[in-house]
């Protein structure tokens, strides 16, 4: 299994705005449908005192293999969910994206 993880540096300011962004738009990218497809979770910052303030929003993917995240990539689907970004004011930084493999 791979995990991909899609972090989103969002301004305090933006936090509920992008909240509301990020359900709208994941319909947009039909991850469902494609091939190699496990699941996906939005995952929103929370902040405490051990930890300090925490802006980072996070979309978490399960594939079944590395081939059909790439694919998923390439396809229509992925290009289509990145047609209506937010504002790039909302960004307190450049997301990032990281990507792991199950040890079995």
């Amino acid at each position: 299994m791979v995990t991909v993880f899609t972090k989103f540096p969002i301004k305090e300011e933006f936090k509920e705005e992008y909240a509301k962004h990020l359900k709208e738009a994941v319909v947009k990218h039909e991850m469902d449908k494609q091939p190699g497809y496990v699941e996906m979770k939005l995952l929103a910052p929370q902040s405490n005192p051990h930890i300090g303030e925490n802006n980072m929003f996070i979309i978490e993917t399960l594939w079944e293999d590395m081939k059909s995240f790439i694919v998923y990539t390439q396809s229509e689907a992925f290009k289509k969910s990145h047609e209506n970004m937010p504002p790039r004011d909302w960004f307190a930084g450049r997301p990032e994206v990281e990507v792991y493999e199950s040890i079995d």
